[in-house]
């Protein structure tokens, strides 16, 4: 099994939020730090795949973010223009909605948080 892992740095409960509602993720686990509030470790199903998340892990100052995307296929074309609707704030675009030779609408585009996503349908 693979699972993609990510550290957020502190934003870890707005990625949480933003992901919930605007891809319909369902939080499994969630374990926070009594003292600074702060993601220990979360579990979320997208798409009924296994995302792990927290606020730590990536200030060792070696790691970098980068080299990837989450994937996401969507049934239609209004599933995929809703969640991205509510995840374009403050987000940059790398290939605007479009078709494509592979589908009739796609999107790239890295979130306020710096996850790179590639929707299409």
């Amino acid at each position: 099994m693979l699972i993609t892992h990510i550290y957020f740095n502190g934003n870890c409960k707005e990625a949480i939020e933003l992901y919930k509602d605007a891809l319909y993720a369902e939080v499994k686990t969630l374990i926070e730090d009594s003292d600074s509030g702060l993601i220990i470790h979360a579990e979320m199903i997208i798409h009924g795949e296994l995302l792990i998340l927290n606020d730590f892990g990536n200030n060792d100052g070696i790691s970098k973010s980068g080299g990837y995307q989450l994937c996401l296929q969507f049934e239609n074309e209004d599933e995929l223009k809703s969640a991205y609707s509510k995840m374009e704030f403050e987000s940059i675009t790398i290939n605007p909605i479009q078709s494509t030779d592979y589908s009739s609408c796609t999107v790239r585009f890295e979130d306020r948080f710096g996850v790179n996503w590639a929707f299409w349908v």
